[in-house]
């Protein structure tokens, strides 16, 4: 069965990944941007690891009672048999978890993400195809570019305008999705001045709408 797309907040969540090479650090590298709040624990734990800014570094053996202290936990050893052990507990103790190599054991599955500021675009393939999803997402890297990031967070800003000053949902969903197309039809960039004009127009209908 295929896996739901659930995005959620990660920031200032307690996040234990356990392994310390080359796994656990794209692992490490998927998180770091939303803002969680990231420990390794490892017997040895690699130089590229431990260079990153932010995030806690113990080089130790793992006690699955500390796992109990994390929001989230990884498990990317380069055994198996830990990984699974590591699995078993943290579904035993209801704590969401990753096993690198079992998705049977994985209660969530690290897809592959594109990012522009707000924008998040994830491509899963439900564990079945690293090579797949590798290929998906970096063709939609390449069809975003980065002007998406302001597009996103000035739409944010019209969306509350619209919320507040058209009543209308229909017409309110007519008025954004213009300001869509308009900034899609240059470049994805939007005027604020020509943007102000679309909202005004669509005020005025609302208005005109609600007192007839």
């Amino acid at each position: 069965m295929a896996y739901f797309p659930m995005y959620i907040n990660l920031e200032n969540k307690k996040v234990i990944v356990i392994g310390g090479g080359k796994a656990a650090l794209r692992k490490i590298n998927s998180l770091l941007y939303f803002g969680a709040k990231i420990a390794v624990i490892a017997p040895k734990i690699c130089d590229d690891i431990k260079a990153i800014k932010g995030i806690n570094v113990h080089e130790s053996n793992v006690a699955l009672d500390i796992l109990q202290n994390a929001d989230i936990v990884v498990a990317a050893t380069r055994r198996p048999e830990i990984n699974a052990k590591i699995g078993k507990y943290c579904n035993d103790n209801d704590i969401m978890v990753n096993v690198a190599d079992n998705k049977d054991l994985s209660s969530f599955l690290f897809p592959g993400v594109i990012v522009r500021g707000d924008l998040v675009v994830g491509v899963t393939t439900g564990g079945n195809s690293q090579a797949v999803s590798k290929q998906i997402r970096n063709m939609i890297d390449r069809m975003l570019p980065e002007e998406y990031e302001t597009l996103t967070r000035k739409m944010g800003a019209y969306t509350e305008l619209a919320n507040v000053n058209i009543k209308t949902p229909s017409l309110r969903e007519e008025a954004l999705d213009e300001l869509v197309k308009t900034a899609l039809s240059n470049k994805c960039v939007l005027d604020d001045k020509k943007a102000n004009k679309i909202l005004d127009k669509y005020y005025r209908e609302d208005a005109a709408r609600r007192n007839s």
